[in-house]
C-alpha cells in the first residue's frame, strides 16, 4: 500500500474512532446528566413544603443519575465498557433500564432467552447501549404508551434485539438533530459486523432491529 493511501485509510480509522466516542459520550454521559436535570426541574416546578430537600424523590433520582454519569466518565477514561455490564450482566442491565423507562411509561417489558449465559463483551456492550439509546429516544419524543423489548438467540446463533414501541413515530427521510442517536445505533452495530433496520412512520411508532450473527460473536470470544 502507498504512503497516500496509506494515510487516507489512517485517518479514517482515526476519524471512526472519534465519532464512535461521540457515541459513547452521547449515549452514555449525556443520558444520565439530561435525566438528572429532568429530575431537578420536576422538583423545582413541584416544590412539596412538608418535604425536606433530602427527602425529595426527585432530588434523590437525579443525585442518583449524576452518579451513574460520574461513574460512566470515569469508566469512559479508562476504556472500559459500562459498569452495570460488569456488575449486572446484559440481561439484568437491561431490566435496569426498562425498570427506569417505567418512571414515565407503564407498560415497558422485555422478553428474553439468554438466561445467565454472558455474552462476549464487545457484543454486550453493542446490546445495552442500542438500548438505553433506544429507550431514551422513546421517553424523550415518543409518547409510547407500550414498549416492547426483546432480546433472544436463533436457531441459528444469531442473537436478535427488537425494540419496539406505539408512539408518535417519525419520518425517516427527515434530517434532524434527534436523529444523531439513531445513527449512532446503525455505526455501532455496523462497527461490529452487525445490521440495525430502523422502521418507523408517523404516527405508526418505532421499531428497531439489531441483529448480530454467530460468527461475529464467535469472532468476538477470540
Amino acid at each position: 500500500m502507498n504512503t497516500p493511501r496509506l494515510l487516507k485509510k489512517t485517518f479514517e480509522k482515526e476519524e471512526h474512532h472519534r465519532q464512535l466516542i461521540a457515541y459513547e459520550i452521547h449515549d452514555g454521559i449525556a443520558q444520565y446528566v439530561a435525566a438528572a436535570i429532568m429530575q431537578l426541574e420536576a422538583a423545582k416546578a413541584n416544590p412539596t413544603r412538608d418535604c425536606k430537600i433530602e427527602d425529595d424523590p426527585n432530588v434523590n433520582e437525579a443525585l442518583r443519575l449524576l452518579r451513574e454519569a460520574s461513574r460512566e466518565t470515569r469508566h469512559l477514561i479508562s476504556g472500559l465498557r459500562p459498569p452495570t455490564l460488569d456488575e449486572l450482566g446484559i440481561i439484568d442491565s437491561l431490566e435496569t433500564l426498562v425498570r427506569n423507562a417505567r418512571l414515565e411509561i407503564e407498560d415497558v417489558i422485555l422478553l428474553h432467552n439468554i438466561g445467565t449465559n454472558r455474552l462476549p463483551s464487545q457484543i454486550e456492550v453493542l446490546l445495552f447501549r442500542i438500548a438505553q439509546e433506544s429507550l431514551t429516544n422513546i421517553r424523550r419524543h415518543a409518547r409510547a404508551q407500550h414498549v416492547r423489548v426483546e432480546l433472544n438467540k436463533r436457531e441459528n446463533g444469531s442473537i436478535s434485539l427488537l425494540i419496539q414501541d406505539d408512539g408518535c413515530g417519525f419520518d425517516l427521510e427527515s434530517s434532524t438533530e434527534d436523529h444523531f442517536g439513531l445513527e449512532g445505533i446503525r455505526q455501532r452495530a455496523l462497527y461490529l459486523g452487525g445490521t440495525a433496520e430502523i422502521q418507523s412512520k408517523p404516527g405508526a411508532g418505532t421499531t428497531i432491529h439489531v441483529q448480530v450473527s454467530d460468527s461475529v460473536i464467535q469472532n468476538a470470544r477470540c
